[in-house]
């Protein structure tokens, strides 16, 4: 008989009870697993309802005073203009262009002579050119120059924050559209002709896209395209870097810019499109308008067109439509208004004595007086502060 010692037999009990055993630790760790993916849950829906609660909150908060928290004082500031800038004011006159922030503090400034000078930004960039002029200067947020030479005269030109400038530019009937970098050489050049492309009335830039808006007049009909051009590697697979096009009849297209990289409008007349995409943009809204446009103001959140109210129980009526083109509300008031800044779903109307601010759905937040009489107002990082510039002083506005 073979000698077993070397080996152990489990019996029909013993192996009961490790099933048993098994069973059991299985058990504890889905129980503990459960337990980890409960209080996650937990915490995740903590988060979010503090996080709802908190927008709500900020969204249904009424400002009821305006203090100004800083002021410094300034010197002859009212013969300039103004362009709002996010937490700095760039001033500009026929001598020179400066940024300031909110402290007074001076953060870069550069002179020239110029008869009529055109100020465009985006992302902390600054382009100025003389209207007619050959020269644009591109300012970064450093106050680092770059001089491009166009050498032809600009009719229209745009700034994008990654430090590049597309110009129309105007050559005895004909008209060019040319792209320069960073370092102010001309890396794309597009001859528009009336026949072929039409002539250029506006031209927008971000990233590696440039749209542009054509009139076309044929006879007795006219026509607007909005062209957008690729110039990266999608737009080397087409036609001239044409990646959409769009044809609007009997429309004149003046105005086309970008919210963000992914969203574009433009603005005719008789209607307001929307385009989405940021390799190549297509139509995401076309929306028909049968009014007067009394002005056209956006934002990185929306755009806002002022109307005479012709329902005849105020004087304006605003309609703000978001970036998908829809339209989120209008608002009918009284005040005769200098500018609109629409930032981070708030919209701020002013005059030079008196200010209205609004959420995105209409509500007044605020409306009251300015101590001194406000030339240009810019938004900073906070809804609830601004930068004001008044005859003599540059403020801080803070509303509580």
């Amino acid at each position: 008989m073979a000698d077993r010692k070397g080996f152990h037999v489990v019996g029909s009990e013993e192996n009961t009870e490790s099933k048993e055993n098994k069973g059991s630790l299985n058990s504890q760790i889905v129980r503990h697993r459960f337990a980890i993916v409960a209080r996650a849950c937990i915490a995740i829906a903590v988060v979010v309802l503090l996080f709802i609660i908190l927008r709500s909150r900020y969204r249904n908060q009424i400002y009821s005073v305006m203090n100004v928290s800083e002021r410094f004082e300034k010197v002859s500031l009212e013969n300039n203009s103004y362009i709002s800038n996010n937490e700095s004011v760039i001033t500009y006159s026929r001598d020179g262009i400066s940024a300031t922030d909110g402290s007074g503090k001076v953060l870069w400034n550069l002179t020239y002579e110029m008869q009529k000078p055109i100020v465009h930004q985006s992302g902390g960039i600054v382009a100025v050119c003389d209207y007619n002029g050959h020269i644009i200067y591109m300012i970064s947020s450093d106050g680092k120059v770059t001089q491009i030479d166009t050498n032809l005269p600009v009719r229209d030109f745009s700034v994008a924050g990654e430090k590049r400038v597309a110009a129309i530019l105007e050559d005895s009937g004909n008209s060019w559209i040319n792209l320069y970098d960073e370092s102010g050489n001309k890396v794309v050049e597009i001859k528009a002709t009336m026949t072929k492309t039409g002539y250029p009335l506006a031209v927008a830039l971000s990233g590696e896209v440039m749209g542009v808006s054509y009139f076309y007049v044929d006879g007795d009909s006219m026509r607007n395209s909005v062209t957008f051009y690729n110039f990266g590697g999608i737009g080397e697979n087409t036609s001239d870097h044409i990646v959409s096009s769009y044809d609007y009849a009997d429309a004149v297209v003046p105005i086309i810019g970008f919210m963000n990289n992914e969203t574009c409008f433009a603005l005719a007349d008789n209607r307001l499109m929307f385009f989405t995409g940021s390799k190549k943009p297509v139509s995401s809204s076309d929306t028909l308008i049968n009014e007067n446009i009394v002005g056209a103001y956006y934002g990185d959140t929306g755009i806002g067109l002022v109307f005479y109210d012709v329902s005849g129980e105020h004087k304006y009526r605003l309609d703000l439509y978001d970036t998908t083109g829809k339209k989120k509300m209008s608002y009918s008031y009284d005040m005769d208004f200098k500018d609109i800044l629409i930032h981070k779903g708030q919209i701020f109307i002013y005059n030079e004595d008196q200010c209205v601010i609004l959420d995105d759905g209409g509500k007044e937040k605020f409306t009251g007086l300015f101590v001194d009489k406000v030339l240009n107002v810019s938004t900073t990082d906070s809804n609830k502060k601004y930068i004001a510039v008044t005859k003599t002083a540059i403020e801080t506005l803070n509303f509580e």
